[in-house]
């Protein structure tokens, strides 16, 4: 009979097996602990901390910056992000009927997305409710569902939340922070802006990105595994770092000069490219003023600022046309024109040339050059850019007529290799380095393709482009004993314990030509403004110094055909015995038109205005006040006393001793009122009309239009209207000169006697 026992040879053969099985098994384990425990803990031990704890950023805020003066250009507000917790509502009951018909669940899910609509006005109520029955979405800890809402909407919307009783969670806040500009659209291109993560990515707000940034911190939690916070004695928090603060060298006050000048320019010459300008401390490098017009709203940047722009944009009707116009107007506007565009200086690079060849000694201020109205270069002829010949003149007159055959002349003496060497020198053939991004370096003709022509137009501010950042750095050169200087808009970052960690400080690049030579520049500019009655810059009491320039766009005159190209600009300085500010400004492509019908673009009739308009403000704000000369004192316009209540003879007593004129109305012996009023100043010369019984209307009239006349026809003119004239700053005092703007608007009814302040304007290079 067989037996059915396992023998033992079997038995062994199964330990055998069992025993192999088991030590396989092992062996496994022991390798995958190891492999977890020592070859790759790091990794595991992160995938474990990801599935156990969770991270919260906690939001570093960005540094604030400052203008010169302290005021806040930009800074970082606390806002809100919106979020909801679906999972919130898994215990609440989903059976039981309220009066209303729903559920306890359907009640706050309607409620929720209730308040989320009205509150917010940005999402959408079925998109609300979806998340709560999605089957990806029902069952999760936190859908953010609006970011960046402020304090007022994010209370209102956790009150009411709170009032209809909602679950704890169902809606709650998140802090974030958010960047506002309280000065709108000021200094924008300098500026610049962050993006929606809140990194900077133009202008300053780019440059100093590291500084302003700051290092976000973070909070560590421990979760169950629905991802709720669970209490945990190991939690941690690391605090973030606050970004440093920057100041600017920008004065919001020189700012804000600037910028009003820039538009009214725009705008009464039908400016179509744009017009920047740069006030600059020529002794330091210290950027005070930099703006381009029209600009952008910092705080609504997407938007179309200039008017013709949001025109040529409402007249396209495809689409896709409009998308790719829209966006080229839109980056258009964000650019710094003043350090990211090119453009042929013209006659204000004569300044330029004037100076190496005097440092060379390839001129003497008593060197002579002669202008028939143009010069064969080759076989080119080049016009001068008036008309007429200027004849034999020294370096000054040369200067202040702007005469395109003499400095052709000076680059000859001056020769190739010395002018591309000067032109390097004063650093035109890089950047400055300012400390803003996007800055461009110049296109120029180099050494090698130089020829004499090449020499020739470029001797008088043509061919070569640079951009106005490099021409006034480089007229400050000029002016300011010689040295290049670099440029710079921040003064200090500092850290939030209020510690200087960098500042800025006058950088010499090199002295480019003598104190000696820069002295003669001084006076010689000096002499521009002041010859021949005063030019358009001339400003009663004030020592200034400068040069306009106009240039045509030849290259795209090359590529539109339109002949009437041109940009129109000028530098001026003070005070020019001892220069601390100096101004450029730039006007591309102004289209306006005069009295007559023709186009205005010369730099001296549409650039030279808005320094002049901003020197007038700005010197006294910082601290020069008018010197006049004798002739000056012997012209300025008289302050009228107070004459009301006077006996009448006493009142005229005191008119005839000004030397002033009068007018009685009235049949009375007691000035009742006067036309002009007290403490209103009249020229010399002047008409006070003296009202002497009560109740008497006043005599009125109406202005005239003055614009394009000479100063001796303007004169008339108010007068035969029984109004004062005043000749404000400007070059009333040079014949040819015609009236361009008055203080009171052609066609309003004043009363006699009003002053009318009249500018005048020459139409000049110089």
């Amino acid at each position: 009979m067989s037996s059915y026992k396992p023998t033992k040879g079997m038995k062994r053969r199964l330990n055998i097996s069992i025993l192999a099985i088991t030590g396989a098994f092992a062996l496994y384990a022991f390798a995958n602990l190891y492999d977890a425990s020592i070859t790759n803990n790091v990794s595991y031990s992160a995938m474990a901390n990801n599935t156990q704890f969770q991270s919260t950023t906690v939001t570093a805020n960005r540094g604030t910056i400052y203008d010169a003066n302290g005021q806040i250009l930009a800074q970082s507000a606390t806002v809100y992000n919106i979020i909801i917790s679906p999972n919130e509502l898994k215990g609440v009951d989903d059976e039981a009927i309220l009066e209303s018909g729903l559920t306890e669940k359907e009640r706050q899910i309607q409620e929720c997305a209730t308040i989320l609509t009205e509150e917010l006005g940005t999402v959408d109520y079925d998109e609300i409710v979806e998340y709560f029955y999605n089957e990806d979405t029902s069952n999760r800890a936190w859908i953010k569902v609006a970011s960046k809402v402020n304090k007022v909407v994010a209370s209102s919307i956790l009150t009411r939340a709170d009032e209809l009783e909602l679950e704890y969670n169902l809606i709650y806040t998140e802090e974030d922070t958010t960047r506002y500009y309280p000065q709108g659209d000021m200094a924008a291109s300098v500026i610049g802006f962050t993006n929606y993560d809140g990194d900077g990515i133009y202008g300053v707000e780019a440059y100093y990105n590291d500084y302003l940034a700051g290092v976000d911190g973070k909070t560590i939690t421990a979760t169950d595994a629905n991802g709720n916070e669970m209490p945990y004695k190991n939690d941690k928090t690391y605090d973030a770092q606050d970004g440093s603060s920057v100041y600017l060298t920008i004065d919001s006050t020189l700012q804000y000069y600037v910028e009003r000048e820039l538009e009214k320019c725009v705008e009464e010459n039908n400016v179509q490219n744009r017009a920047c300008a740069i006030i600059m401390n020529c002794k330091t490098g210290a950027i005070l003023a930099m703006a381009t017009y029209p600009g952008y709203d910092l705080n609504d940047r997407n938007s179309i600022y200039s008017a013709s722009d949001r025109a040529t944009l409402a007249a396209i009707t495809d689409e896709e046309e409009y998308n790719e116009k829209y966006a080229e107007l839109r980056e258009q506007q964000w650019k710094n024109k003043a350090i990211t565009e090119l453009y042929e200086p013209g006659s204000v690079f004569k300044v330029v040339t004037g100076s190496a060849a005097l440092e060379e000694k390839a001129i003497t201020l008593d060197s002579t050059f002669t202008c028939n109205g143009a010069i064969e270069v080759a076989d080119k002829t080049i016009n001068c850019w008036t008309r007429g010949a200027h004849g034999t003149q020294d370096f000054v007159t040369a200067m202040t007529n702007s005469c395109n055959p003499a400095f052709i002349q000076i680059g000859q003496r001056l020769g190739i290799e010395l002018f591309c060497d000067y032109f390097e020198a004063f650093g035109f053939t890089e950047t400055t380095g300012i400390g803003l991004p996007g800055e461009s370096a110049g296109l120029y003709v180099s050494e090698e393709d130089m020829g004499i022509v090449e020499l020739a137009s470029c001797s008088f501010g043509q061919s070569n482009t640079v951009t106005p950042i490099q021409m006034i750095t480089a007229y400050s050169a000029v002016i300011n004993g010689g040295y290049l200087l670099q440029p710079y808009v921040v003064s200090k970052i500092v850290d939030t314990n209020g510690n200087v960690i960098k500042t800025t400080r006058r950088t010499v690049r090199r002295q480019v030509i003598s104190e000696e030579t820069s002295e003669m520049m001084r006076e010689t500019l000096e002499s521009v403004v002041n010859n021949n009655g005063g030019s358009n810059a001339y400003i009663k009491g004030y020592r200034i110094g400068g040069k306009s320039g106009t240039s045509q766009k030849l290259q795209k005159i090359k590529e539109t055909g339109d002949e009437n190209l041109y940009v129109g600009s000028y530098v001026g300085f003070a005070p020019a015995d001892d220069p601390e500010i100096v101004m450029l400004c730039m006007v591309d492509e102004p289209k306006g038109t005069d009295a007559n019908g023709s186009l205005v673009y010369y730099g001296s009739l549409v650039a030279v205005p808005v320094v002049s308009a901003v020197f007038s403000d700005a010197l006294p704000y910082l601290g020069y006040y008018p010197e006049y000369t004798e002739e000056e004192l012997a012209a300025l316009d008289i302050t009228v006393p107070s004459l009301e209540g006077e006996d009448l003879e006493v009142a005229i007593e005191t008119i005839e001793s000004l030397d002033l004129n009068y007018k009685t109305v009235g049949e009375g012996t007691t000035v009742v009122s006067q036309v002009p009023s007290s403490a209103s100043s009249v020229p010399q010369n002047g008409t006070i009309i003296l009202y002497t019984e009560e109740n008497l209307d006043k005599q009125m009239t109406t202005v005239p239009d003055v614009v394009g006349y000479s100063v001796s026809e303007v004169n008339n003119l108010l007068t035969n209207a029984g109004l004062n004239f005043k000749a404000g700053d400007g070059a009333s005092g040079q014949s040819g000169a015609t009236s361009n703007s008055q203080s009171i608007v052609a066609g309003t009814e004043v009363a006699q006697g009003t002053v009318v302040e009249v500018s005048f304007v020459v139409k000049s290079e110089g």
